[in-house]
């Protein structure tokens, strides 16, 4: 089934009020927004949690969703606003008790990390979140950076320096690794 008829089935049943539209909208985008969620919180329970409230914001703006003119875009930004939120909310959180650790824990132990996997996913969890999502997105979700630029509702420009200079980054961290 080709983007745009999806794109209308999807649209219909949504303004329908269908009960079937949260079954397609999983179907379509779970999979991809837990991955983007995970990259940008850098937990999967924290992902997981913000998922299901995406999917509620989903189910209470359908109308939106059903007249929005890049559905794609629409979706991923309610994803990255509830991120952000759960984000802020830390941060507030932290102030309020007076805490200076970081609440982005990659690791349970103090241990280095042993494998390349490990050693990626604590490098990515130090690249500043913008970076971080763009070259996720990039290289795991395989999106080009005109879909990334729609998605986040950037200039592909500053899509492509996000990710050139995560990725310049990334190369520091892990030493003489090839990316």
């Amino acid at each position: 089934m080709d983007e745009n008829r999806s794109d209308n089935i999807l649209r219909a049943a949504l303004g329908h009020n269908d009960p079937a539209a949260v079954e397609l909208m999983w179907d379509r985008y779970g999979k991809d927004l837990l991955t983007f969620l995970q990259a940008t919180l850098c937990s999967k329970h924290d992902a997981e949690d913000v998922l299901q409230t995406v999917f509620v914001r989903i189910v209470r703006k359908r109308h939106r969703l059903a007249g929005a003119r890049c559905l794609d875009a629409y979706v991923y930004r309610i994803a990255r606003n509830e991120a952000y939120r759960l984000i802020s909310s830390r941060k507030r959180d932290q102030k309020a008790q007076g805490t200076t650790e970081s609440w982005l824990i990659v690791s349970e132990s103090n241990r280095e990390p042993s494998d390349l996997a490990e050693q990626l996913q604590t490098a990515l969890a130090q690249l500043p979140q913008p970076q971080r999502e763009v070259i996720i997105m990039k290289i795991y979700r395989q999106k080009t950076f005109l879909e990334i630029s729609r998605l986040l509702g950037l200039s592909q420009n500053t899509v492509a320096s996000r990710y050139r200079y995560g990725i310049e980054k990334l190369q520091n961290l892990l030493g003489n690794l090839t990316l």
